[in-house]
């Protein structure tokens, strides 16, 4: 009796798809965006009840404005696009911090954040992002370390 090896076909091609075999030597990519940014990260609680300060976050001369939002959120986050951004490399930040109550400023700060070289669809694909994170404290700005950032 004699077997085909038709029917198996099929599979094997199905699996190698699947896998992400893509052929000769060729890199299979995902289709993720993501823009070159600088994000503050903060946590809504560490400044007081809900929306009791005004975040206003700058990237060089393009500033961004939040308020602290809700307690009970674990972050809360604002990013700045950097369209010419093409490499890794510091960038200077600034932090003010006011009171939604009386508008006296809590915080004042400013430092310079490191931007990495993000792959969102792998080593060799496109797009490539520079990116960074910084956290917002009643103390300043400081390293997001240890806060859940999504």
């Amino acid at each position: 009796m004699r077997r085909s090896v038709l029917p198996v076909l099929p599979v094997l091609l199905a699996a190698a798809v699947l896998s992400g075999c893509s052929g000769a030597g060729e890199t299979a990519c995902t289709l993720l965006g993501m823009d070159s940014q600088v994000s503050l990260a903060w946590r809504a609680s560490d400044f007081g009840p809900a929306n009791a300060a005004s975040l206003r976050f700058c990237v060089g001369e393009v500033c961004e404005e939040r308020k602290s939002g809700n307690p009970g959120d674990p972050t809360n986050h604002l990013s700045i696009p950097l369209p010419e951004a093409d490499g890794p490399g510091p960038v200077q930040v600034r932090l003010t911090v006011t009171s939604t109550a009386d508008g006296k400023e809590i915080v004042t700060d400013g430092t310079e954040a490191e931007l990495k070289e993000q792959h969102p669809n792998g080593e060799g694909c496109d797009p490539t992002a520079w990116t960074a994170t910084v956290r917002a404290e009643p103390a300043g700005l400081t390293d997001p370390e240890g806060l859940p950032l999504r």
